[in-house]
């Protein structure tokens, strides 16, 4: 009779000890799975964000599945065996949790230097001031005297200036501006 070892088994047939498959690289477990020694054989598992039986595996896209940790306002991207969260323009953190960044706060925003920031849940409002106009981004003076866009006295000179107007009687009145009576000279 012969003796030998069976498959997974090293030895001359009458002392066989198992044969560490993983260790020796004789396995066939795929490039993103481990490989488990058992004895007379071995196992195969895919790692973690990989799905198959361990010969084959594939990555699992837990973006798309929705198998995520991000933040309702950030982005997952899958990466190779997992994925990446970041935060959405307009909010801060590490991805898995993200706050409203306040741009008007923090002087992030881009508002013209004439009109106001208004923060807003991940974003801003920029609005130009009164006397100003524009997208809130670009303003330019209003010249209400042009405009007739004034509350001066018809008896008055409106004169324009940064942002607003002033109003001046003409020679002969008195007033304010708004206001203008006719002086008696006599």
């Amino acid at each position: 009779y012969d003796c030998g070892c069976g498959r997974g088994y090293t030895g001359d047939g009458v002392i066989c000890e198992d044969v560490d498959e993983c260790a020796l690289q004789l396995d066939d477990c795929d490039a993103n799975a481990t490989c488990e020694n058992e004895v007379g054989s071995f196992t195969c598992t895919c790692k973690p964000g990989f799905a198959g039986d361990g010969r084959t595996c594939v990555d699992i896209d837990e973006c798309h599945i929705g198998y995520h940790d991000c933040d309702a306002q950030a982005s997952c991207t899958n990466t190779a065996g997992g994925f990446t969260c970041a935060c959405n323009p307009g909010y801060a953190g590490d991805g898995r949790t993200c706050v409203d960044v306040d741009e008007c706060a923090e002087g992030t925003h881009d508002c013209d230097a004439n009109a106001t920031c208004t923060n807003t849940v991940g974003s801003f409002i920029c609005e130009c001031a009164p006397g100003y106009a524009g997208d809130g981004h670009t303003c330019v003076d209003v010249d209400e005297c042009a405009e007739g866009a004034h509350a001066c006295s018809p008896d008055a000179i409106c004169t324009n200036t940064d942002g607003s107007f002033t109003c001046a009687c003409k020679p002969g009145y008195a007033g304010d501006g708004r206001t203008c009576s006719d002086v008696d000279e006599c």
